[in-house]
């Protein structure tokens, strides 16, 4: 029997490859709940987390040292913005590289700072396409996240 050529190997190569990238985004897409690092590409990976299912998907954009966290705070009398909004449809939230989490450092891969709006912008849409959900999104971002938000908007 012939042995096949590498030519012929590389289509089966590659459905292996994003197979095996594709498990925590399928993971991320088909669960309520989902928390941890999807691959975006490139060998970089960033901090996801989502809560409830439906459309549209409400993705959170945080100020400029915001953490997805940050949409989780509660003065205990009332509830978080994250939680009630996953109770009705999809809610995500990021940490943008070099975002701290309280004391520690961000959940997301580093990257060379400082960091552009623009940046932000490339790395939201890795990270949106690389979730596997699908949109439509409605986005909400805080302060420098506006910024984010804007400019994402406007090229996509």
């Amino acid at each position: 029997m012939k042995r096949p050529s590498r030519l012929e190997l590389l289509p089966l190569v590659v459905v292996l490859l994003v197979d095996s990238l594709g498990v925590a985004v399928a993971h991320a897409a088909e669960n309520d709940n989902f928390a941890g690092l999807v691959d975006i590409g490139g060998g970089r990976k960033m901090y996801l987390k989502c809560s409830g299912r439906g459309s549209p998907i409400v993705m959170f954009v945080g100020g400029l040292r915001a953490s997805a966290d940050d949409w989780s705070i509660s003065d205990k009398s009332k509830p978080t913005v994250f939680a009630e909004v996953g109770k009705f449809t999809r809610v995500c939230a990021w940490d943008r590289p070099g975002t701290p989490v309280g004391e520690k450092p961000s959940r997301s891969d580093p990257v060379p700072q400082p960091t552009t709006a623009k940046d932000a912008v490339a790395d939201l849409h890795a990270l949106l396409t690389a979730a596997g959900d699908a949109g439509p999104y409605v986005l909400v971002g805080h302060s420098y996240g506006g910024l984010i938000v804007r400019l994402y908007a406007s090229t996509y």
